[in-house]
């Protein structure tokens, strides 16, 4: 198991009293706070043998001092030392049980001794010193991934990434765990029942995930035989249609969600787009009026709208659904898209200088979303053109 520096450093100051000078010095003949002091210099500007050989001179100036013991203890974790390391930081937390990121540090050390309950329980009192320390409900998770207990890792890492939803280390072993738990459920469905409608349906999951649409559609044409009234699957049916552009076989997918679950404002989303996008306007703008009543919120359904009024001769009532878009602040890929009809539609109403405008911000935004990982950009956008609204309680379930 890695250990981030960054890490170590954090939770190490929190403990340690800050120096000002980082130049070396040595610990023959310093006092026990001078020694605990160049120690945490020292570590601070990454020279852990030096901090090492300061905090001993601390610890063997005043045994009892629980500063100097975690010092020496991060010290030897830092030095690939987790026995040693064990031993301060034991005697630190006994010394002083509320001493701020020790129990973290025996946690990691016990970590990579490979002692699971150690670990934990040092954790667990870290986490009841300091309930918001995210970097130690990591480690709990980290230790029952080395375990082979994955489904045990994904609560604290939830918990983890809920707490520093932006940290690198805890969102990799948050999705390995969650990667992890998924694999075995798939695994153990195809052992129950390889040709259960749930396999295909997780198989075809997969190969979209993959773009493989010509395998997905395969996979839930299977599913569908097995549950041929489970409008959920014909949901997904149509979207690998529409991803293969094949839009007619679309529109009967969700046609057929619908019947099967009326008035689902998904299946009315995803057909209106596709009537408004193949010039069957009409019927586009009355589903996409009842979706608007349920969906108030959502940038997709007010851009579409306002394409469908627009194609319909209405360019100020398309005004209106595409600000509202606009002003939703949509994600990345339909914010160009806003931009590019709202220049239309204000050049259709005589407003140059509006139009001008948003076809200067449609050029930035393209540009902007050109700079962006490809596989990051899919992940935080739906797609142009190809947004979708979110999952509803309504939707059926048969």
């Amino acid at each position: 198991m890695r250990i981030c520096s960054a890490l170590l450093m954090v939770g190490f100051l929190l403990g340690l009293p800050r120096g000002v000078g980082q130049t070396e010095s040595r610990p023959d003949g310093q006092s026990a706070d001078d020694a605990l002091r160049l120690g945490s210099e020292a570590i601070r500007a990454g020279r852990t043998a030096d901090a090492e050989k300061y905090f001993q001179a601390a610890v063997k100036a005043n045994p009892e001092n629980p500063e100097a013991l975690m010092g020496l203890g991060v010290a030897e974790l830092r030095l690939g030392k987790p026995e040693a390391a064990s031993d301060f930081l034991s005697r630190a937390v006994a010394r002083n049980s509320s001493i701020q990121g020790a129990n973290l540090f025996l946690g990691i050390a016990y970590a990579q001794m490979h002692q699971v309950d150690q670990c934990v329980a040092a954790l667990k009192r870290e986490v009841e010193l300091d309930p918001k320390n995210a970097q130690a409900y990591m480690w709990m998770g980290v230790v029952e991934l080395q375990d082979g207990h994955p489904e045990k890792a994904t609560e604290p890492l939830d918990r983890a990434a809920e707490l520093a939803p932006d940290d690198l280390n805890i969102l990799e072993y948050r999705g390995q765990a969650h990667n992890d738990v998924a694999f075995a459920s798939y695994a153990r469905m195809a052992v129950i029942d390889p040709n259960s409608w749930h396999v295909h349906r997780v198989q075809g999951q997969i190969y979209s995930r993959q773009s493989q649409h010509k395998e997905a559609i395969a996979e839930f044409q299977e599913a569908i035989k097995q549950m041929p009234n489970n409008s959920d699957l014909y949901e997904e049916l149509g979207s690998e249609y529409r991803k293969s552009s094949e839009l007619d076989l679309a529109q009967q997918a969700y046609s057929k969600e619908l019947e099967l679950s009326p008035n689902n404002p998904v299946a009315m989303y995803n057909l209106a787009k596709i009537d408004i996008e193949t010039n069957r306007g009409d019927e586009g703008l009355q589903l996409l009026q009842k979706v608007v009543s349920i969906y108030k919120d959502f940038p997709a359904t007010y851009f579409y709208l306002g394409l469908g009024e627009f194609d319909a001769g209405k360019p100020k009532e398309a005004l209106v659904a595409l600000e509202k878009a606009r002003d939703m602040h949509p994600e990345p890929e339909l914010a160009p898209r806003v931009q590019y009809e709202l220049s239309r539609v204000y050049r259709k109403l005589g407003r140059i200088e509006d139009s001008n405008r948003a076809i200067h911000e449609y050029t930035r935004l393209k540009a902007q979303n050109s700079k962006l990982n490809p596989a990051v950009l899919s992940a935080i956008s739906a797609g142009f053109g190809t947004a979708t609204v979110p999952s509803s309680d309504v939707k059926g379930k048969n």
